[in-house]
Order: C-alpha cells, then sequence, then structure tokens
C-alpha cells in the first residue's frame, strides 16, 4: 500500500469521526440552539435598554452633581468680571448628549426623559443668566438666580433621574423573571436531548483517542525530549501513516539539532582555547609592566594598566565560562573528589566577601548549622566555583545598603547552601529561563551589568555533575534566592 494510500485513510477516518460527532451535536442540541438564539435576543434588550439606561443614569446623576457644585463655586469666588468661562458650561454638553441617547423602553421612562431634557433645556437658560448677571458684576442677582431657578432645577431634574432609574430597574426586572423562566425550560429539554448524544460521543472519543491521540502524545514526549538535548531518534513511533511520517520528519530534524549543537560547542571549546593563550600572555606582560620590570611608568600609566588588566580578567572568565560550558555540554566536566575541611573553606569565603561588603557599603550575613561535618569529600575549587557566581551575582544585583545572606545547613545526607539578597530581583516570568546559557533579563542594548548570561549556567552545570540541584525563588519583600543542595559525601571510615 502506498504511503499517498495510508494518508487518505487516516484524513478519511478523521472526516467520519468528524461528521458523525457533528451530527450527533446538531441533532441532539437543535432545540437548544433555537432557544440560546431567543435568549440572546432578550440579553441585547436588557443590555440595550434597561441595563445601558441604568448605567447612563448613573453617569447623568454624577454629571448633576458636578455642575450643582460647579455653579455654586463659580458664582461666590469667580472674579468681577468673569476671568474664564464657567466650567458648567463644558459640562452641559455633556448632560444633553447623555440626555438625548437614554433608551425609551416603555411610556413612563419616555415621559421621563422628555421631563429631563425640558429641564435641562431650561437649567441652560438660567446658567446663561448667571453668567450675563456675572459679566455685568451683578454677583447677588447671579446668586439669586442660583437659588430660584438653576438650584431647584437641578434638584427636580435629580429626582426625575431617581424616577427614571426606578423605571429602568422595573423593566430590568420583569426581563430577568421572563428570561429566567425560558432559561429554565431550554434547560430542561436540552439536558434530555444531549444526554444520549453525550453517551454516543464519549464512545467515539474513546476511540479517537486510540486512533490519534496516542501517536500525538508519543509526538509530543518526543518534542520534549528535543528540547531537554535529546537529538538521538527522540520520538519512537512505528506507525506507517501521516503520524509516523511527521516522527521520522522530528527524528531527522532531532538528528540535524544534534550536529548543529555539536559544531557549535566545537567552535565555541576551540575559539574559547585559541583565545586563552594569547590572553594569558597578555596577562603576564600587563604584570611585567605593573612591576616596572620592562621600564619605569608613571601614575597615568599605571592607572590604565590596571584598567586593561581588569578588562583582560574579565575576558579570561569569559573564556574559563565558555570552556566549563562546552565540557559541561559534551560530558567531559570532572569532579576530583578530596577530602576537605569545610569550616576553614566556609570561613575563607565568607571572611573574603565580609570584606568586601564592607568595603561597599553592604551588609552581609553568614549562617553555618553547628551541626555541619568538619571534613567531607567534595571538589574544593568546583564548591568553591559555585558559591563564587552566586554571591558575586547577589553583590552585582544589589546596592549600597542593601543585604547578602549565605546560609549553610545540613539536611540529612546532604548539604544546603542558600544565598539570599535584597536587590533588584528578577520577574516572575524570567525565572524558567534564567539557567539557560546566554540568557539575560534584561535585553542587551539596555543591559547594565557585565556578563554575558553564563554564570548560572555553568553553575547549574556544575551543580548537576556533582549530583545535587538548584532551585531560585524570589526573596521577601524584594531581591532573590538561590538554594543549592549538594549530597553529602565521608571520608571512608568517618562518620558524620
Amino acid at each position: 500500500m502506498s504511503q499517498r494510500t495510508r494518508g487518505f485513510r487516516l484524513r478519511a477516518k478523521i472526516f467520519l469521526f468528524s461528521a458523525v460527532l457533528l451530527g450527533i451535536i446538531l441533532s441532539s442540541n437543535l432545540y437548544a440552539i433555537t432557544s440560546l438564539y431567543a435568549l440572546h435576543r432578550i440579553f441585547l434588550e436588557i443590555k440595550n435598554q434597561s441595563v445601558s439606561g441604568l448605567l447612563m443614569i448613573s453617569q447623568i446623576q454624577n454629571r448633576v452633581g458636578i455642575i450643582l457644585a460647579e455653579d455654586k463655586r463659580y458664582i461666590l469666588f469667580a472674579p468681577l468680571p468673569p476671568e474664564s468661562p464657567s466650567p458648567v458650561e463644558s459640562e452641559l454638553p455633556l448632560l444633553l448628549a447623555l440626555l438625548k441617547t437614554l433608551p425609551h423602553p416603555d411610556t413612563t421612562t419616555d415621559n421621563f426623559v422628555h421631563g429631563t431634557l425640558a429641564a435641562a433645556s431650561g437649567l441652560i437658560d438660567a446658567i446663561g443668566k448667571e453668567k450675563e448677571a456675572l459679566k455685568n458684576g451683578n454677583r447677588s442677582l447671579a446668586i439669586a438666580i442660583s437659588r430660584g431657578s438653576t438650584g431647584p432645577l437641578l434638584i427636580y431634574m435629580a429626582g426625575l433621574l431617581r424616577d427614571l432609574k426606578e423605571g429602568y430597574q422595573r423593566t430590568l426586572e420583569r426581563r430577568i423573571a421572563e428570561t429566567t423562566a425560558r432559561e429554565e425550560q431550554m434547560t430542561t429539554v436540552s439536558i434530555e436531548m444531549t444526554a444520549i448524544g453525550s453517551l454516543l460521543v464519549l464512545l467515539l472519543l474513546v476511540s479517537f483517542s486510540r486512533m490519534v491521540l496516542v501517536p500525538i502524545n508519543a509526538l509530543i514526549a518526543g518534542t520534549r525530549r528535543i528540547s531537554q538535548g535529546a537529538f538521538h531518534n527522540p520520538v519512537t513511533l512505528t506507525n506507517t501513516d501521516e503520524m509516523g511520517d511527521l516522527a521520522r520528519a522530528l527524528n531527522e530534524m532531532a538528528h540535524r539539532l544534534g550536529e548543529l549543537s555539536r559544531k557549535k560547542s566545537e567552535f565555541v571549546t576551540v575559539a574559547s582555547h585559541e583565545l586563552r593563550t594569547p590572553l594569558t600572555s597578555i596577562r603576564g606582560f600587563i604584570s611585567m609592566l605593573k612591576r616596572q620590570a620592562l621600564g619605569p611608568l608613571n601614575e597615568e600609566q599605571q592607572k590604565s594598566l590596571t584598567v586593561v588588566g581588569e578588562e583582560i580578567d574579565h575576558l579570561v572568565d569569559l573564556v574559563n565560562q565558555l570552556l566549563d560550558l562546552g565540557r559541561i555540554e559534551a560530558g567531559q566536566m570532572r569532579i576530583d573528589l578530596h577530602p576537605l575541611e569545610l569550616r576553614n573553606f566556609l570561613d575563607r569565603i565568607i571572611e573574603r566577601y565580609r570584606v568586601a561588603a564592607e568595603g561597599s557599603g553592604r551588609r552581609f550575613e553568614a549562617r553555618i548549622d553547628p551541626e555541619l561535618p568538619d571534613t567531607i569529600r567534595t571538589d574544593a575549587n568546583k564548591l568553591a566555583q559555585i558559591l563564587d557566581n552566586l554571591l558575586g551575582n547577589a553583590f552585582k544585583f544589589t546596592q549600597e545598603g542593601e543585604e547578602i545572606r549565605i546560609s549553610v545547613t545540613r539536611e540529612m545526607t546532604s548539604l544546603r547552601f542558600e544565598i539570599a539578597d535584597t536587590g533588584i530581583g528578577i520577574p516572575p516570568e524570567n525565572l524558567p529561563f534564567l539557567f539557560d546559557k546566554f540568557y539575560q533579563v534584561a535585553p542587551f542594548d539596555i543591559r547594565t551589568k557585565e556578563g554575558l548570561g553564563l554564570g548560572l549556567a555553568v553553575t547549574k552545570g556544575i551543580v548537576v555533575t556533582m549530583g545535587g540541584s538548584i532551585e531560585i525563588a524570589q526573596n521577601s519583600p524584594k531581591g532573590t534566592v538561590f538554594i543549592v543542595s549538594l549530597p553529602l559525601l565521608f571520608e571512608e571510615g568517618t562518620h558524620a
């Protein structure tokens, strides 16, 4: 059987399933669809008439209150003649526009609306007279007009609006009662009609899952393995239809991605090796120049060499990170286990960062579990690299006056290191990607901190290679917390 025939068979099955399913849904829910359409029309009437009217009444009442307050304030305090128009003049057009758009669901509300419009027209005339009186310098006449015409008209309008609002509410309650009765009738009939259809749909779904969903799940699992770096035949599916073709295409794509990843890692490793040798030579010559082994230097030259030396050290660190990342990805990261006096090791690191904190105005706190063993077996260089990366990050993203804290505790068969800071923190949406290589929270063109986004990727690789785990969370009230758990190993013949 050809590929074309096998493909048509799968498409035919899907088409047949869809047609049967559609027929069941249409036949069992025809009444429900008709009733829903009727309900939809009722709800539109409620929305366009009663609900819309209530919302607009609230806005109009608010405008009336504003007009009343602004009119009194303007009459009492405006200079004679007024230097600027009354704020009421800008509110009146909005009030009239709202009144003209009020819905008229019945005769009663129609009468209320016309009465309100008439009151608004009288209000415009009264406010015009007030304005003329103020323009002529007669504040007493303006106050008299406000008390005798404007104020009563506004109060009368407020009463009409209140009655109109009650009318909208009564109409709304009546329509809701009608809708509820219609909905109960529709629900009863629809439940009865869809019960049989639902059972048939369930049977069809079970059959469909065996035919399509099982291969789809296999494809999803394969793509997840690809995203995790498994490029050798990640999809295991023996189907000979379109699903099988897709699986084979994914496997071929994964193979090519693996080749590209391998070549990229090889290039980064070779380039890093080639860069490290000249950088080391440059660092050595700079050291000789700073010691004035090649001749005396003035103060300005010494400062320039110091800056160049710092930049070279930064480049060497980046090259070393690239080399470490290449070893981790190639599975060639070596862990050399040797006895380590844990307390002395931690004291040296803590003292180094305490001095750095004092020099930069930051607060540094260390909490060491008194139950820690004196000696463990670990790779001291890798452990120091982990702590230096995390503490260096904490210092990098905190400012003067903020706090960095390191806690070391024992948890059964593991050591737990917690590095927390109260710095700028990391948005929650960025946390899942923080250990990806070359990932940084800020875009490259607005970044304010140096680095290529390799430190945390290397740190995680070392932690995982040592058999541990690393997590990140937000600190409270602000900042970041890194939690590293490493297996606790002892020398043979020693005990915890």
